[in-house]
């Protein structure tokens, strides 16, 4: 599993702001959210009951943060459009506040979530290894696009991953340039899966450029998360044991938000994972952390502070990683 960059977003509605004059006991819903809690799906009920509140998903995100509970406005975002579900227990949590600020009764939302389901590890597979639906458990749309691949396990285990990410002066990302080292897991493994989670879903999808040992295959995408799983075949089968090193860099477009994160999901230990970000020297960020999560859309698990340099570079060194997402994060002005 390869990039993951994040970027926080919402829509204002400029309609007035009930909450601000009622409390949740005195607002009655409107039909129409009466309607959507009734039926669900979730999705529907939450984009209704935001709608009906006036407030934009900044300002939730705001009054969820003051009552101590995390959420980036683009989890909101896809929340409300059926993109991922709320899964953790923290998001979970985030959901029954969210019936409070928006009026909702109790129960009301998270009664069309249903019960948590299974995460972890496969059964009667390695304990140490991952599902990528795990790895990545908000991604709806995840499960479909590997199935057009014919795929949810290709067969490899990164034993070692280089990153190099660059970013422009707009503070967007430019290129991606990554190294890998694989092991096959069984016999005839002749590709590598990657998934990719972008940075805009406004912009065009990043443009695989400079691929060795591999070539090209299908690409699969949601542009709205946006999501992309790719395929690369290499250039020999791998009997069982057998090792291979491939390398492509991802070009992307010049436009688009400027960029939070970066980082790389494991589902399974690796010997070594290092990951450089070089920072466009007008655009460097205020500060910068390394962090582990269990999954890429999670909170972090730790964050220690990154030194970037004088020429405005940061890196991380992950020994033996073990399954869940590693990354760099940055803070702007």
């Amino acid at each position: 599993m390869d990039i993951s960059g994040t970027t926080r977003f919402g829509q204002t509605i400029q309609v007035p702001r009930p909450l601000e004059l009622k409390t949740a006991q005195q607002r009655e819903p409107a039909s129409d959210l009466l309607d959507a809690l009734r039926t669900g799906p979730f999705e529907a009920a939450l984009d209704s009951a935001v709608r009906a509140s006036g407030l934009s998903l900044e300002r939730i995100q705001h009054r969820l943060a003051e009552r101590g509970v995390e959420i980036s406005v683009t989890t909101l975002s896809y929340w409300r459009r059926g993109r991922s579900r709320p899964e953790r227990p923290q998001s979970r949590q985030a959901v029954r506040l969210l019936e409070e600020l928006l009026g909702i009764p109790t129960d009301g939302l998270v009664s069309l979530l249903g019960p948590r389901r299974p995460r972890g590890r496969w059964v009667n597979r390695d304990s140490e290894v991952l599902e990528s639906e795990r790895l990545w458990p908000e991604f709806v749309s995840l499960p479909g696009l590997l199935a057009e691949l014919d795929s949810t396990d290709d067969g490899l285990l990164r034993v070692a991953a280089h990153d190099q990410y660059e970013l422009n002066a707009q503070g967007t990302g430019a290129r991606l340039t990554t190294r890998l080292t694989l092991k096959a897991t069984r016999d005839g493994v002749d590709r590598c899966v990657v998934i990719l989670h972008g940075e805009d879903p406004d912009t065009a999808l990043p443009e695989f450029t400079n691929v060795r040992n591999a070539r090209l295959g299908r690409l699969r995408s949601d542009r709205s998360v946006p999501l992309v799983v790719a395929e690369l075949f290499l250039d020999r089968t791998l009997s069982e044991g057998g090792t291979t090193l491939i390398e492509y860099t991802l070009r992307f477009p010049e436009s688009g938000r400027r960029a939070e994160e970066c980082g790389r999901g494991f589902n399974a230990p690796a010997l070594l994972y290092t990951l450089e970000v070089a920072f466009h020297p007008d655009t460097v960020p205020v500060r910068c952390r390394r962090c582990f999560s269990a999954a890429v859309t999670g909170e972090p698990m730790s964050a220690e502070l990154v030194w970037i340099s004088a020429s405005g570079r940061a890196h991380a060194v992950f020994e033996n990683p073990g399954p869940g997402f590693r990354a760099l994060r940055w803070e702007w002005h």
